[in-house]
């Protein structure tokens, strides 16, 4: 990929969003249905193709060097459920070392597409300095829910808390990262009460969110995330914008400048909410990256978000 140009530290960070409601009887094209935005930017502000025209591209492009990674260093495959999906790949370092910090990394796909394959071109990022790499799966819609999908993540994470020695990893070294729908996901892991679910509260040391998502009201107003099908409560459950201050570990939140205005906005608001509560690790505005370019940059082992990423983990 050409190398990129990118700015870290603060952003321009947004207030929180304003919930005003739905579109009402009678209203025009022109009228305003969240923030500032009519209904059509809406859509387009959460039309990844719109903001990425190369999306066909970069997509098939990392999946090619996924395979070309899987055939060379095949991963470790295991199940943490009794579904089909229920599966983790698991990338580690050559030789038996013992201790090694793990990087859990969420795929994204808006809820509906992707897999833990596509995202294996992101592996020797992290194995290539000692650290271990695991790409979860879980079902997706129509398959599933959002709550399901949640569901299955948190379980994969505590599997692997509680079976990380198997693995040559560290159980208190577990890290978690996601992208876009995967960084919402990767975030409610971050806010997530983990003793509910037998693990110690701290289960996980840091998170890496790229271009992410922390606030569901004006996604599900979008025409491209109906699919999600949320009720008003979930809206809320499932938005960890709500949690983050509660979040019990660093967190680095990235996007790009080529981003759409509410990926970055999102972005933002998670920056700085992290921020007030004292977990904010760092903030990375990709400049002259893409949604999916993003994906490339933390690929390049010796990017400074890359570099960024293993510094937490270390």
């Amino acid at each position: 990929m050409e190398r990129r140009r990118f700015l870290s530290g603060s952003a321009a960070l947004a207030a929180g969003p304003l919930w005003l409601g739905g579109p009402a009887a009678g209203q025009t094209a022109q009228d305003k249905i969240y923030l500032h935005y009519t209904r059509q930017e809406l859509d387009d502000a959460y039309s990844d193709a719109k903001w990425a025209p190369n999306m066909r591209q970069l997509l098939a492009g990392q999946a090619a060097a996924s395979a070309r990674l899987r055939a060379r260093l095949p991963p470790r495959t295991t199940g943490y459920g009794a579904a089909s999906r229920e599966q983790l790949d698991i990338f580690a370092p050559p030789g038996t070392a013992a201790g090694r910090a793990a990087m859990i990394f969420i795929h994204g796909g808006n809820w509906r597409f992707g897999s833990k394959e596509t995202v294996s071109f992101l592996a020797p990022a992290f194995t290539e300095h000692g650290m271990v790499f695991i790409a979860p799966e879980f079902a997706s819609i129509p398959d599933n829910t959002l709550p399901g999908m949640v569901d299955q993540c948190r379980r994969a994470i505590a599997w692997t808390g509680r079976h990380a020695a198997q693995f040559g990893i560290d159980p208190a070294r577990l890290y978690v990262g996601g992208h876009s729908a995967g960084g919402h996901l990767a975030a409610m892991m971050l806010t997530t009460d983990w003793p509910r679910f037998g693990m110690p509260p701290d289960l996980l040391k840091g998170g890496l969110v790229l271009s992410g998502l922390c606030d569901l009201e004006p996604v599900v107003l979008a025409a491209g995330n109906r699919h999600l099908q949320l009720t008003p409560q979930e809206r809320t459950e499932f938005s960890p914008v709500h949690k983050l201050r509660d979040v019990p570990c660093p967190v680095i939140v990235a996007w790009g400048s080529g981003d759409s205005p509410e990926f970055r906005r999102q972005g933002s608001v998670m920056a700085s909410t992290l921020r007030t509560a004292g977990r904010l690790a760092g903030t990375f505005v990709l400049q002259d990256v893409n949604h999916f370019e993003i994906l490339d940059v933390l690929a390049a082992g010796d990017s400074h978000l890359a570099a960024a990423a293993r510094a937490l983990m270390r």
